[in-house]
């Protein structure tokens, strides 16, 4: 990576470096500034289960394999702290943190067994934008996985503003094997799995959290999690809809701390084979507007600047 023209050059070191790529997005850790009243939130009311807390730190779980999909931090002004991949083994994590190592991206260490909660084998690293990352291997996994009518089964997708939304896209497209699926006016939608997009990035004037999307079962999920979330003072702030790119159906809501988080179900799988990426020309004739339905008002102005990286908190009557 050259600081000077923002771009990359991947034969680094004249060898050969296996073609290891990121292989799924396992969590999203945040920072809160209140860990009770965010904690019980996220249990109460959006239908995840705790399953660690040490040092001011909760973990949580949602109904399906993966160890955790949402960790909190207590302390300083609510932000994302830390998003984290999955690689398929041991060779592969070596293999990426060695192509970012060569390409001069920062790194919190060497790869190493993990103490925390899941364990695992992984590394951290921060990007271009400053944001943190890690990509971990032999996480373990729960076994009692089941799909329940009103809880998210996995972390869907994070959205991330960006002024180097580009720029973004090549780094995780050629350095971690991303795909892109589509690119919009508002943003270019980016797969590391079947799912259609695990990152997007929306174009903003700088780096930010936009939304965080957790996956329910089905559209009846989705109403069903939403009817409990209105029941405890947090109405549904944009939705219910369906995107275009993605094609999936969305409900959007504010966390105490006035960060982004949607339910979102029937997420469109990609065929490899046969997919063509969407230009923005095309999805401006495909599609009028984010929500393909219509019946979604545009967002609110709060949502608006919450999803452009300033979190306010919402005016909570009940919970």
């Amino acid at each position: 990576y050259y600081a000077d023209t923002n771009k990359f050059h991947i034969s680094i070191g004249g060898g050969n470096m296996p073609d290891s790529q990121v292989t799924g997005l396992r969590s999203i850790e945040y920072n809160v500034p209140d860990l009770a009243k965010t904690s019980r939130f996220y249990e109460t009311c959006w239908g995840l289960a705790k399953i660690a807390e040490e040092d001011g730190t909760h973990w949580f779980r949602a109904t399906g394999a993966e160890h955790h999909i949402v960790v909190l931090h207590e302390g300083g002004k609510a932000s994302v702290n830390r998003i984290n991949f999955a690689a398929p083994d041991n060779t592969a994590v070596n293999a990426l943190y060695g192509k970012l190592s060569g390409l001069g991206i920062s790194t919190e260490g060497n790869p190493e067994v993990l103490s925390g909660p899941g364990g695992g084998y992984g590394f951290s690293f921060a990007d271009r934008d400053g944001l943190r990352y890690a990509i971990s291997c032999d996480v373990v996994t729960h076994t009692d996985v089941e799909m329940e009518h009103d809880r998210p089964f996995k972390l869907s997708h994070v959205v991330l503003n960006s002024n180097k939304v580009e720029d973004q896209t090549e780094f995780y497209r050629d350095v971690l094997g991303f795909r892109v699926s589509d690119r919009t006016d508002r943003m270019n939608f980016i797969r590391c799995s079947p799912d259609h997009h695990s990152i997007a990035f929306a174009h903003n004037k700088g780096p930010s959290l936009n939304h965080a999307a957790f996956e329910v079962p089905d559209f009846d999920a989705l109403m069903c999690g939403s009817g409990r979330m209105k029941q405890k003072g947090f109405p549904v702030q944009w939705g219910v809809g369906r995107h275009g790119p993605g094609n999936n159906v969305f409900g959007y809501f504010f966390e105490p701390n006035g960060m982004v988080i949607e339910y979102t179900a029937e997420v469109e799988q990609v065929d490899e084979a046969t997919y063509k990426t969407g230009t923005p020309e095309d999805w401006a004739q495909r599609v009028k507007g984010p929500d393909r339905w219509g019946f979604a008002d545009p967002p609110t102005d709060h949502l608006r600047r919450c999803m452009g990286g300033d979190p306010q908190p919402p005016e909570v009557v009940i919970f």
